[in-house]
């Protein structure tokens, strides 16, 4: 956490920097990027994992700390994401999870959280980031992050945060991802507060562990949040 002046002026820029390509409130994204230097701070292994990017506003601001305060990229981050807004809600999601798929005139419709892979990849090189420190993986989670778990089991998990709205892909990304994440890392919810489905697939999750897990909220109900236990065993 910042322990400075310094340090919360660094975060706040970093935040203006990377407005455009988040929809993410400031106490949440200060709160992510906040994890991301604890992460090198306290010294675990492993990458940083976000699953659900957008434009890339989050993994862009969780490199960017870094740069600022270290001088360099230390651990790079894996975005994941369809590029092609988000699934069908279903039965678990909720009525205001459908609702919101029908209302496409809404000015918080966002084309259904659909972000164009090329703006990505512009963003990131005008942020001069690395295809080795932005590691971007296109296409729906079932099919990606299966054939990345070698990688990331060898590599380690410091950071994951799940920004995946519904039931389906958040317990998908808690099942498949968990296992491989570092000891004391900490786990983003980002919808655990707005959408019935995150909720739904988070209590589920933890209720098939035999960890007594506790959540944590951000700012006023503006995510929630856990550290991964040092012995993970998923029923």
């Amino acid at each position: 956490m910042p322990t400075s002046v310094r340090d919360e002026e660094l975060l706040h820029r970093v935040c203006r920097e990377v407005a455009p390509y988040t929809m993410v409130p400031q106490a949440p994204l200060l709160f992510t990027l906040e994890s991301a230097l604890q992460s090198i701070e306290v010294g675990l292994k492993g990458s940083i994992v976000e699953c659900g990017t957008w434009k890339g506003g989050c993994s862009f601001g969780m490199l960017l700390a870094q740069r600022y305060k270290h001088g360099k990229i230390i651990k790079p981050v894996w975005m994941f994401d369809s590029f092609q807004g988000l699934p069908p809600a279903g039965e678990r999601d909720g009525p205001s999870a459908k609702a919101y798929q029908r209302d496409v005139d809404s000015p918080y419709y966002y084309d259904n959280c659909t972000a164009a892979l090329g703006d990505v990849l512009t963003a990131i090189k005008h942020f001069r980031f690395s295809e080795e420190e932005c590691r971007v993986v296109p296409g729906w989670f079932s099919d990606t992050l299966p054939r990345r778990t070698t990688a990331l089991e060898r590599e380690g998990i410091a950071l994951l945060r799940v920004d995946a709205d519904w039931y389906d892909p958040v317990r998908f990304v808690l099942d498949t991802l968990l296992p491989h994440t570092t000891a004391d890392a900490r786990v983003i919810l980002d919808d655990y507060y707005f959408w019935e489905g995150c909720a739904r697939a988070t209590h589920d999750f933890l209720a098939s562990s035999d960890q007594a897990y506790r959540l944590r909220t951000i700012g006023e109900f503006a995510g929630a949040w856990f550290e991964k236990k040092a012995s993970e065993l998923i029923c």
